[in-house]
């Protein structure tokens, strides 16, 4: 039942994730993705124009200069006419929202200006054309005179009931009501003039139609830097120069020339931009940058709205996967990897491929994945570690029993058991040989020297456990360790009629505990008589080389099966056989002994064969 609980429990978080994810993409957060949106323009790299730009600007200083008020008479702009129109530019955008000559002094230059335009249409030298705005009354179309030589809307669309609803311009408007602007016009000129196809509203890369608008819009990309006064490309001039011969000669052919208004007085005259609220922009300079971003096509494909959903979700839920299986310092810095991956890749896929993924809800959706699984993950931490703190209770317990137990086994239990076997002794010295009791002495010896080793193996084994076990280091012959083991082990050889022979070849002493090696040693040759076969053989060898000195002890017993072999050094292992059963042990030898040579830096190996027998290799280090 706790495990179910858990795992139920398990679902809490993931449940609330899901619940808050779903929530959270039902509102826009245009403002959120407003703000990367503005970072991308502004740090994406910018593409040399095609063409050269000359804005040129009418203001207040305009005014104070020439002596005139906006929009001018026709004799000022027929003046401004004759110094760019007869160096052949490439396009003129004309931002002046001129009307009908009101004296009939001006009738003359209003026919001067329109011969002019005229001729530098028939001339074939370029293209000119009117760029309009629309109020409350409608298009705001030239003269009737000069509205024959083209025009169209030249709007500058801002994000007022839309999007961040900021008013800011961040989107052009290509076509309206089914009418090109004086953008799109203008950029197909330019593209004609490179050898390039003209551009459709409708095959614009990222281009959308808004039907309550009957309007279509595409955002772009910035390719005019508006605040470098040295950009080479883009020349920035007062009205009042040109009329004043401050150009060099050919200055403006082949050149995209706009002339509009830039009065710090009327605010319509400015836009804010991606580049920063508190920097307004003149519209003739924002005009020059749309004509530019479309005629290179650097407009922007806005990834669907669902997308993001979808990718908020997704990410949603792998994240809380990686947080609830890692620690929660890990899963902050997953967490910040993947915020500053996906902020990288956005930057990326806008800069270079064009492709704009709006990433507020991915953003606000690993916020809530973090920090809703970090209480989650801090009460799991703190219920493990209350779990730790509990076992550590009981460990202490048990820490306390063993020793009591070992207080037992060395004081209570192992000193009744030697008496016993001392009694044992001098009551089979008393009897005869003959006597009826003498096998039932025998056999108390027998019980009491098992137990004694039994107790012997215990005690050894919690000093293994608890780390007490300390090496005395003597240097020895191991030959001379092994020849007093075969001596001490003779009796029971030949109760089974065993022979144990010793190929012991001349060694230097090795340094080793002598009393742990004396039991290591008798532990492997008292195991192969036990479990040799009556009338047969156990071999014991030695021989070295310059690393080790080498103790091998070979039987003729049953053999191990390979399943046993691998287990046979575990604690309390013993092979299950019928053999096996007729012979005490407490399975803790061979584990105390691989310990025992593992503590002198040594190894032990085995290797048998059933019905042939076992051996054991020990392998010390000879120095």
């Amino acid at each position: 039942m706790p495990n179910n609980k858990n795992e139920i429990n398990s679902f809490y978080p993931l449940f609330f994730t899901a619940a808050f994810i779903l929530i959270l993409i039902q509102y826009p957060f245009s403002n959120f993705d407003a703000i990367f949106y503005d970072l991308w323009v502004k740090f994406t790299p910018k593409s040399q124009p095609t063409q050269e730009y000359v804005v040129i600007s009418l203001d207040e200083m305009n005014d104070q200069i020439l002596g005139e008020y906006y929009p001018y008479t026709y004799a000022t702009h027929s003046k401004i006419l004759k110094k760019i129109l007869p160096e052949k530019p490439l396009l003129v955008n004309y931002f002046v929202h001129l009307e009908e000559p009101l004296e009939s002094d001006d009738e003359k230059f209003y026919d001067e200006f329109v011969k002019l335009i005229e001729d530098y249409q028939n001339e074939d030298s370029g293209y000119f054309r009117f760029g309009t705005s629309i109020d409350l009354w409608g298009e705001q179309v030239p003269p009737d005179r000069v509205k024959v030589f083209g025009y169209s809307p030249a709007l500058i669309n801002v994000d007022g009931e839309s999007f961040a609803k900021d008013s800011v311009h961040r989107k052009a408007l290509i076509n309206i009501s089914s009418e090109d602007t004086l953008h799109l016009w203008s950029a197909n000129v330019i593209r004609q003039a490179e050898g390039e196809d003209p551009l459709d509203a409708t095959s614009i890369w990222g281009a959308y139609y808004d039907s309550e608008a009957d309007a279509t819009f595409a955002y772009y990309r910035h390719m005019i830097n508006f605040f470098d006064e040295d950009d080479s490309h883009v020349y920035k001039i007062p009205f009042y120069r040109i009329l004043n011969g401050d150009t060099p000669p050919g200055f403006f052919k082949n050149k995209v020339v706009l002339i509009g208004p830039q009065y710090e007085s009327n605010s319509d005259d400015f836009v804010l931009t991606s580049f920063g609220k508190e920097n307004r922009i003149p519209k003739t300079l924002v005009h020059a940058s749309l004509i530019n971003s479309l005629s290179l096509e650097k407009t922007i494909y806005p990834i669907s709205d669902l997308v993001s959903d979808i990718l908020s979700l997704l990410i949603a839920i792998i994240l809380s996967f990686v947080i609830s299986k890692v620690q929660p310092t890990r899963g902050l810095l997953i967490t910040i990897f993947l915020i500053c991956s996906l902020l990288i890749f956005s930057y990326l896929s806008f800069a270079f491929l064009g492709i704009w993924l709006k990433i507020a809800h991915i953003i606000l959706s690993i916020f809530i994945v973090y920090y809703i699984w970090v209480p989650f993950r801090a009460i799991a931490e703190y219920q493990s570690r209350y779990a730790i703190e509990e076992e550590t209770k009981i460990l202490k317990q048990v820490e306390n029993l063993k020793q009591n137990f070992i207080s037992l086994m060395s004081h209570d239990l192992k000193t009744p058991v030697a008496k016993i076997a001392g009694m044992a002794d001098i009551l089979r010295l008393k009897i005869g040989e003959d006597h009826p009791e003498k096998k039932i002495v025998n056999d108390i010896i027998l019980s009491t020297k098992e137990l004694n080793s039994f107790i012997t193996s215990i005690l050894d084994l919690t000093k293994v456990e608890s780390q007490n076990l300390q090496l005395n280091i003597q240097s020895k012959d191991i030959n001379v360790i092994i020849e007093g083991i075969v001596e001490k082990l003779q009796f029971e050889a030949n109760s089974k009629d065993i022979k144990v022979s010793a190929d012991l070849s001349p060694l230097y002493p090795i340094e080793i505990d002598v009393t742990l090696m004396n039991r290591v040693i008798s532990n492997i040759v008292e195991n192969a008589i036990k479990y040799s076969n009556r009338s047969s053989e156990v071999r014991i060898r030695t021989y070295d080389d310059e690393k080790w000195v080498y103790i091998e002890v070979k039987d003729t017993g049953p053999g191990i099966e390979e399943k046993d072999l691998a287990h046979i050094f575990d604690k309390f292992y013993r092979v299950k056989n019928d053999q096996s059963h007729k012979i005490k042990g407490s399975g803790l030898g061979l584990y105390l002994v691989k310990y025992f040579i593992e503590l002198h830096k040594g190894e032990i190996d085995v290797s048998s064969v059933v019905g042939e027998g076992t051996t054991f290799t020990i392998k010390l280090i000879n120095k």
